[in-house]
Protein backbone atom coordinates (compact mmCIF):
# COMPACT_ATOMS: atom_id res chain seq x y z
CA UNK A 1 0.00 0.00 0.00
CA UNK A 2 0.79 4.04 0.47
CA UNK A 3 2.65 3.45 3.45
CA UNK A 4 4.35 0.66 2.18
CA UNK A 5 5.97 2.19 -0.54
CA UNK A 6 6.10 5.87 1.21
CA UNK A 7 8.38 4.03 3.60
CA UNK A 8 10.72 2.42 1.22
CA UNK A 9 11.40 5.23 -0.56
CA UNK A 10 12.29 6.94 3.17
CA UNK A 11 15.08 4.49 3.09
CA UNK A 12 16.13 4.83 -0.22
CA UNK A 13 16.76 8.56 0.25
CA UNK A 14 18.49 7.18 3.51
CA UNK A 15 20.25 5.01 1.72
CA UNK A 16 21.84 6.88 -0.78
CA UNK A 17 23.67 9.60 1.37
CA UNK A 18 25.51 5.92 2.84
CA UNK A 19 29.07 6.63 2.54
CA UNK A 20 31.64 5.01 1.19
CA UNK A 21 32.53 1.26 2.90
CA UNK A 22 30.40 3.07 5.81
CA UNK A 23 26.52 2.34 6.03
CA UNK A 24 24.32 1.06 8.83
CA UNK A 25 23.45 -3.03 9.48
CA UNK A 26 20.31 -4.00 12.19
CA UNK A 27 21.05 -0.66 13.71
CA UNK A 28 25.08 -0.68 13.77
CA UNK A 29 27.35 1.08 12.00
CA UNK A 30 29.56 -1.14 10.46
CA UNK A 31 32.62 -0.57 7.98
CA UNK A 32 32.76 -3.08 5.13
CA UNK A 33 35.96 -4.41 4.15
CA UNK A 34 36.52 -7.26 1.56
CA UNK A 35 34.36 -10.24 2.39
CA UNK A 36 34.48 -9.21 6.42
CA UNK A 37 32.89 -6.25 8.70
CA UNK A 38 33.61 -3.96 11.42
CA UNK A 39 31.72 -2.23 13.95
CA UNK A 40 32.21 1.43 13.62
CA UNK A 41 32.03 3.31 16.72
CA UNK A 42 33.15 7.55 16.85
CA UNK A 43 32.51 10.26 19.72
CA UNK A 44 33.61 13.24 20.64
CA UNK A 45 34.39 13.22 24.57
CA UNK A 46 34.53 16.91 25.25
CA UNK A 47 31.27 17.71 23.51
CA UNK A 48 28.98 14.56 24.75
CA UNK A 49 29.03 10.89 24.44
CA UNK A 50 26.70 10.50 21.46
CA UNK A 51 27.97 8.46 18.87
CA UNK A 52 28.17 9.39 15.21
CA UNK A 53 28.73 6.87 12.39
CA UNK A 54 30.50 8.99 9.33
CA UNK A 55 30.28 12.52 9.44
CA UNK A 56 31.95 14.11 12.33
CA UNK A 57 29.73 16.78 13.75
CA UNK A 58 32.39 19.16 15.21
CA UNK A 59 36.11 19.93 15.10
CA UNK A 60 38.42 18.74 17.53
CA UNK A 61 39.49 15.29 19.85
CA UNK A 62 37.61 12.27 17.73
CA UNK A 63 38.02 8.89 19.23
CA UNK A 64 37.15 6.20 16.80
CA UNK A 65 36.56 2.17 17.58
CA UNK A 66 36.78 -0.24 15.07
CA UNK A 67 34.91 -3.92 16.41
CA UNK A 68 36.47 -6.78 14.13
CA UNK A 69 33.25 -8.99 13.72
CA UNK A 70 35.31 -11.81 12.02
CA UNK A 71 38.36 -13.67 13.26
CA UNK A 72 40.23 -13.49 10.08
CA UNK A 73 40.79 -9.72 10.47
CA UNK A 74 42.75 -10.37 13.63
CA UNK A 75 45.48 -12.28 12.41
CA UNK A 76 46.12 -9.48 9.74
CA UNK A 77 47.45 -6.38 8.96
CA UNK A 78 45.38 -3.34 9.84
CA UNK A 79 46.17 0.00 8.73
CA UNK A 80 44.67 2.93 8.97
CA UNK A 81 44.79 6.42 6.91
CA UNK A 82 42.98 9.89 6.82
CA UNK A 83 43.46 11.87 4.55
CA UNK A 84 42.26 15.51 3.40
CA UNK A 85 39.95 15.15 0.21
CA UNK A 86 41.63 17.98 -2.24
CA UNK A 87 38.57 17.53 -4.43
CA UNK A 88 41.09 16.04 -7.39
CA UNK A 89 39.83 12.69 -7.16
CA UNK A 90 37.74 10.11 -8.99
CA UNK A 91 34.33 9.85 -8.10
CA UNK A 92 32.10 6.81 -7.92
CA UNK A 93 28.18 7.28 -7.14
CA UNK A 94 28.63 11.11 -6.73
CA UNK A 95 31.46 9.89 -3.98
CA UNK A 96 35.54 10.53 -3.81
CA UNK A 97 37.33 7.33 -4.50
CA UNK A 98 41.00 6.45 -4.62
CA UNK A 99 42.20 4.57 -7.64
CA UNK A 100 44.92 1.56 -6.89
CA UNK A 101 47.26 3.46 -8.21
CA UNK A 102 46.92 6.27 -5.52
CA UNK A 103 46.08 4.04 -2.77
CA UNK A 104 49.98 2.62 -3.83
CA UNK A 105 51.91 6.04 -4.27
CA UNK A 106 53.23 7.49 -1.30
CA UNK A 107 53.36 10.83 -3.42
CA UNK A 108 49.99 11.12 -3.81
CA UNK A 109 48.94 9.94 -0.08
CA UNK A 110 52.03 11.46 2.25
CA UNK A 111 51.32 15.31 1.24
CA UNK A 112 47.62 15.19 2.31
CA UNK A 113 47.86 12.80 5.34
CA UNK A 114 46.53 13.98 8.67
CA UNK A 115 46.59 11.04 10.51
CA UNK A 116 48.57 7.20 9.71
CA UNK A 117 48.33 4.32 12.28
CA UNK A 118 51.19 1.47 10.77
CA UNK A 119 50.22 -1.85 9.82
CA UNK A 120 49.77 -4.25 12.83
CA UNK A 121 47.92 -6.44 14.49
CA UNK A 122 44.96 -6.83 16.97
CA UNK A 123 44.67 -10.23 19.20
CA UNK A 124 41.84 -8.99 20.53
CA UNK A 125 39.87 -7.86 17.87
CA UNK A 126 39.64 -4.37 18.91
CA UNK A 127 41.45 -1.03 17.37
CA UNK A 128 41.10 2.57 18.69
CA UNK A 129 42.64 5.29 17.93
CA UNK A 130 42.31 9.68 18.46
CA UNK A 131 42.80 11.98 16.28
CA UNK A 132 42.14 16.11 16.72
CA UNK A 133 40.47 18.05 13.94
CA UNK A 134 41.66 21.73 14.14
CA UNK A 135 39.42 22.93 11.36
CA UNK A 136 36.63 21.96 9.41
CA UNK A 137 36.32 19.99 5.77
CA UNK A 138 36.31 17.05 3.59
CA UNK A 139 38.20 13.91 4.43
CA UNK A 140 38.78 10.33 3.45
CA UNK A 141 39.16 7.77 5.67
CA UNK A 142 41.65 4.48 4.29
CA UNK A 143 40.98 0.94 6.24
CA UNK A 144 43.13 -1.49 4.65
CA UNK A 145 44.08 -5.34 5.66
CA UNK A 146 46.44 -7.87 4.40
CA UNK A 147 47.12 -11.57 5.49
CA UNK A 148 50.03 -13.42 5.39
CA UNK A 149 49.46 -14.58 2.10
CA UNK A 150 49.63 -11.03 0.76
CA UNK A 151 45.58 -10.73 0.13
CA UNK A 152 44.78 -7.50 0.68
CA UNK A 153 41.34 -5.29 1.07
CA UNK A 154 41.02 -2.02 1.16
CA UNK A 155 38.23 0.08 2.30
CA UNK A 156 37.17 4.16 1.76
CA UNK A 157 34.99 6.06 3.30
CA UNK A 158 34.80 10.08 3.08
CA UNK A 159 33.43 12.09 5.55
CA UNK A 160 32.54 15.58 6.94
CA UNK A 161 34.13 17.26 10.14
CA UNK A 162 31.92 20.07 11.55
CA UNK A 163 29.57 20.05 8.26
CA UNK A 164 26.69 17.96 9.50
CA UNK A 165 23.65 20.11 8.59
CA UNK A 166 25.25 20.05 4.81
CA UNK A 167 25.12 16.19 4.94
CA UNK A 168 21.33 15.73 6.47
CA UNK A 169 19.87 18.55 4.58
CA UNK A 170 20.00 16.40 1.18
CA UNK A 171 18.12 13.79 3.03
CA UNK A 172 15.43 15.98 4.37
CA UNK A 173 14.96 17.57 0.99
CA UNK A 174 14.79 14.17 -0.40
CA UNK A 175 12.25 12.58 2.37
CA UNK A 176 10.49 16.19 1.74
CA UNK A 177 9.90 15.58 -2.04
CA UNK A 178 8.62 11.73 -1.19
CA UNK A 179 5.96 13.10 1.79
CA UNK A 180 4.35 15.65 -1.02
CA UNK A 181 4.68 12.69 -3.63
CA UNK A 182 2.52 10.52 -1.15
CA UNK A 183 0.00 13.16 -0.56
CA UNK A 184 -0.51 13.67 -4.23
CA UNK A 185 -0.89 10.41 -4.64
CA UNK A 186 -3.19 10.14 -1.66
CA UNK A 187 -5.76 13.07 -3.44
CA UNK A 188 -5.39 11.88 -6.69
CA UNK A 189 -6.75 8.35 -6.00
CA UNK A 190 -9.46 9.88 -3.48
CA UNK A 191 -10.66 12.31 -6.53
CA UNK A 192 -11.00 9.42 -8.90
CA UNK A 193 -12.53 6.98 -6.71
CA UNK A 194 -15.02 10.22 -6.05
CA UNK A 195 -15.07 10.78 -10.45
CA UNK A 196 -15.76 7.08 -10.77
CA UNK A 197 -18.69 6.40 -7.78
CA UNK A 198 -21.63 5.74 -9.28
CA UNK A 199 -24.23 8.66 -9.35
CA UNK A 200 -27.72 7.99 -6.81
CA UNK A 201 -31.32 8.41 -8.14
CA UNK A 202 -33.02 11.55 -7.58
Amino acid sequence: GIAAWLLAMVLSASAAHAHGGVGMQDNRCVLRIGPDLMFFTGYQPQNSRDEFCDDIPNTGQTVVVLDMQNTELRDMQTEIRIIKDEGNHTTMNGLPFLTDAELGSPQVLDPVTITHVLPRTYPTGTLNFEHTFPETGKFIGIVTVKNAHGQTYVSQFPFSVGKGFGKNIGIYVSMVVVLFAAVFMLWHLGRKQKLGAPKKPA
